[in-house]
């Protein structure tokens, strides 16, 4: 296979031999930072605008039709279609990456930028696999980068306030959480027709074996309508419904409660729609989180494909939500409002003071982190672990048996269940280390 990245420079990047200062030209909190974004159509857009006040000076997507609008609003910016040529020829000119790729390839390019001493942003979930996402909390503490997972969300005034609440003790003690959503995967076939000689391909499969498109007389064809999005529904490039609502709605109990790490997890589920794709369309996850010297034992459960928690209770409003289960009352939410519920509890409730500050926003979090003003708070430390749990409910699923977690070991302790905390990756694409 082709690379771009020479061996040379990878493999100095992959020993972390190549020194980068904190950011290349800035040399006060004032100064703009230089920025690199990979994927710049769809959410790469408008991550390409959250970091726009910044300078952008490199643009890589895998389709330069895609790619028109982001070239013509950064002129200026160099462009790729290849993101291993420009951490190649162009990493001493930038010092951050905001990684915007499909799920498969999000630990390849952000590994590489962190080996390089880049500050990272990169989409959720934060990798494909388990061990993926090891790799790069692992790498993000060894190279002291600044580091976002991108949870917009968690910057929003709602989830701010339901997590002050919770941690205020109104709900009392709680030892449930259910979190559901409405969102199904829309069905398609991998196999129809060649997309336009511009696209990438080659890149775009990064660690993915091109067996995947490989039919009849060795010949292969390939759909195009659903590289930018409609991916996600085979395990091959995605995780389903769970790795792309995942983080944003499990975020709020894991930032509420402090959850760590499950230690068992069990998952059933389903497909029911038209279409090859792999990922159920209607799966529930159950997981345990062990005890704190702050909380109890707290039983989370996932489901998606249903309009409503799945305990029939009749909750109005919330097709997509979380429902905190206390011994004092309950509260439900979802991204922009929350309720308390009974009735009763609804009318005696007194929300205590905001105590966590408004956000600068999501994406400015991270680039003041990296001039040091203040922290990124859905760094890879945090989000590394969120992602690890959503990731985990994929592994039983997959596994068709519950699992137990040994997060320290990063193993569950069965070959089967292991074999999914990881995939093989293509010739010339394993993560730097």
């Amino acid at each position: 296979m082709r690379s771009t990245l020479s061996r040379r420079s990878f493999l100095a990047a992959s020993a972390g031999l190549v020194a980068a200062p904190r950011f290349l030209r800035a040399r006060n909190a004032n100064e703009k930072l230089n920025i690199a974004v990979l994927g710049v159509a769809n959410r790469g857009a408008a991550n390409l605008a959250g970091v726009s006040h910044e300078n952008v000076v490199a643009l890589c997507d895998v389709d330069p039709d895609n790619a028109k609008k982001a070239r013509e609003q950064f002129p200026k910016a160099a462009y790729f279609t290849d993101y291993r040529k420009l951490f190649d020829t162009a990493h001493k000119t930038f010092d951050a990456v905001v990684v915007s790729t499909p799920d498969h390839t999000h630990a390849h390019p952000a590994c590489v930028a962190m080996t390089l001493g880049k500050h990272v942003y990169c989409e959720k979930p934060l990798a494909e696999t388990v061990n993926e996402v090891r790799a790069m909390r692992a790498l993000a503490a060894k190279h002291k980068v600044v580091t976002q997972m991108g949870t917009q969300i968690h910057a929003e005034n709602n989830y701010r306030r339901v997590v002050e609440i919770v941690r205020a003790g109104l709900l009392g003690d709680i030892k449930k959480v259910a979190v559901w959503n409405s969102s199904k995967p829309v069905g398609g076939k991998k196999l129809t027709s060649k997309p336009s000689a511009k696209f990438d391909l080659d890149v775009w499969l990064g660690p993915t074996d091109t067996a995947f498109f490989e039919v009849e007389n060795n010949k292969s064809s390939w759909n195009f309508a659903w590289p930018h999005f409609h991916w996600r529904w085979w395990w091959e490039f995605g995780g389903g419904t769970l790795a792309d609502l995942g983080c944003h709605y499990i975020d709020l109990p894991y930032w509420a409660l402090g959850l760590t790490s499950p230690t068992s997890v069990r998952a059933e589920g389903k497909k029911t729609y038209a279409g090859d794709n792999t990922t159920p369309d209607v799966m529930r996850v159950e997981m345990t989180f062990p005890k704190t010297k702050d909380r109890g034992e707290v039983e989370l459960s996932w489901d998606h494909g249903v309009s409503g928690p799945p305990d029939g209770s009749g909750i109005k409003g919330f097709n997509s939500g979380v429902l905190f289960v206390g011994t004092k009352a309950m509260l439900v939410a979802d991204y922009g409002k929350y309720q308390i519920l009974p009735e009763a509890a609804a009318r005696d409730f007194k929300a205590p003071e905001a105590s966590i500050p408004k956000s600068l926003g999501h994406h400015k979090e991270w680039t003041e982190a990296i001039k040091g003003n203040g922290t990124a708070l859905c760094n890879f430390a945090y989000a590394g672990l969120l992602t690890e749990a959503v990731l985990l409910g994929n592994v039983a699923y997959r596994t068709g048996a519950d699992i137990t977690w040994d997060h320290q070991k990063g193993t569950t302790g069965s070959a089967k269940a292991d074999a999914f905390l990881s995939r093989a990756f293509r010739k010339g694409w394993e993560l730097p280390t």
